[in-house]
């Protein structure tokens, strides 16, 4: 297992530590009374919902006036709330670790139904920790000098920005941010995870704080800062077409699962019928099972859809271009993969790809590309499961010298949960 792999157990036992220290100096200080009394549990959400927590400024009601030495009821709340999705993050990750034990102790090779297993154990453990960040977020815009709520928030954030995990992540900094801490990386952080949430107002506010560099947080911010304009059009654009879509709700789908969890799409076979035929007829074939996310470039897309891993594997054919730039590249898009062209760095008008390259290799992307780049066909968009792509081992194909081995996440499994009804047979260029 890698470091990677444990980050997530790491940062629980770091943020448990600390709460834990806290919660026990405030319960020695504060009489019984004013312990907060536990929450009903709520399930756990790996999506944020659209009515995710906003500042205090804008959510509390004016007229609360705050206790003389007290909290306020709604601090308390969020207090209780924070405490109860904390606990539940807590069994979560026990029984994964549970799962863990059983995994690395087990002999022979390892079964389907352990694989398929040990996901569901990793995915609910992350959907009770992105609970946990949320309930955080929204006690730390409550109550600002809250220890244990700052401390789980800074440690979230930081796991958060690193695996390129966006969803609730604006919120997180943002609270940070109206608590009164002065970090850059913070307001870096809410432009970047705005941008990729579709939330162009917040943006631009906190992008324009960002400084110059080529590298890390501060490339990504100068990178969303430059595409702003052209994106938010784009997104407006998509907008509408999801809807439409949504009030159809016939476009095909298809379940990913994988060593991370389930990752859900939607396939856009109104642009890209051809494309969209040739990856359900591989999907229903088992092309995609087993397939490992052979790269996974931070700030940019995960890759697979190639068996052998190696960048060099394809379903036997090619795919005639279609759809080029219809459909923007934003967070969690599926593009079709085609092969670079090795004339694009020596020849600043010749295209990055070969034309019609593309065959069974796809993206999935973690951030969104340039509005202005129109070379590869988006074929369709993750609907659930973002975490589970955000947190795949970062895989490389070309190994830097003495770089530690970073094994691959992969497709368990992948099945066709909704078609429309006619044949899926799609029109192929041969090699």
């Amino acid at each position: 297992m890698g470091l990677r792999n444990l980050a997530a157990p790491l940062l629980l036992t770091i943020c448990f530590g600390t709460v834990a220290d806290a919660q026990e100096s405030e319960a020695d200080a504060k009489p019984a009374a004013e312990q907060p009394a536990a929450e009903e549990a709520k399930p756990a959400v790996e999506e944020p919902a659209p009515d995710e927590p906003k500042p205090a400024v804008e959510e509390a009601a004016a007229s609360e006036e705050k206790p003389a030495g007290g909290k306020t009821e709604a601090a308390k709340k969020a207090q209780a709330v924070f405490d109860q999705r904390v606990e539940e993050w807590r069994k979560a990750t026990q029984a994964l670790w549970t799962e863990v034990n059983e995994f690395h102790t087990a002999r022979g090779d390892v079964k389907f139904s352990e694989q398929i297993r040990w996901a569901e154990r990793e995915s609910a453990a992350r959907d009770a920790m992105q609970a946990a960040f949320l309930a955080a977020s929204n006690l730390v815009f409550e109550d600002h000098e809250n220890r244990d709520g700052r401390t789980f928030l800074a440690q979230s954030i930081l796991y958060h920005a690193q695996t390129d995990w966006y969803e609730g992540l604006k919120q997180g900094a943002l609270a940070m941010l109206e608590a009164g801490v002065k970090d850059i990386q913070l307001n870096v952080i809410a432009g970047v995870s705005a941008a990729a949430t579709g939330d162009f107002e917040v943006a631009r506010g906190h992008l324009k704080e960002v400084p110059d560099g080529d590298e890390g947080l501060a490339e990504v911010g100068q990178r969303m800062k430059f595409i702003l304009d052209p994106l938010q059009e784009s997104w407006e654009k998509e907008q509408k077409l999801r809807e439409a879509e949504a009030k159809a709700d016939d476009l095909p789908r298809v379940l990913l699962k994988t060593t991370r969890g389930e990752v859900l799409v939607e396939l856009f076979e109104n642009e890209a019928p051809n494309t969209v035929a040739s990856f359900i007829s591989l999907v229903e074939d088992g092309f995609y099972d087993n397939v490992p996310f052979y790269q996974v470039v931070e700030h940019e897309f995960a890759q697979t859809g190639d068996r052998d891993g190696d960048g060099s594997g394809t379903a036997d054919y090619r795919l005639p271009d279609e759809a080029i730039g219809e459909r923007g590249i934003f967070r969690g898009s599926l593009v079709m993969a085609k092969i670079p062209n090795p004339n694009a760095a020596r020849d600043p008008d010749a295209s990055g790809t070969i034309p019609n390259t593309g065959s069974s290799q796809f993206l999935i992307t973690l951030l969104p590309f340039n509005p202005e780049y129109k070379e590869l066909c988006c074929f369709g968009r993750v609907v659930s499961g973002m975490g589970a792509i955000s947190t795949l081992n970062r895989a490389k194909v070309e190994k830097e010298k003495d770089a530690p081995v970073v094994l691959p996440d992969s497709i368990i499994e992948a099945e066709v949960v909704r078609k429309r009804d006619h044949e899926y047979k799609p029109e192929t260029l041969p090699y």
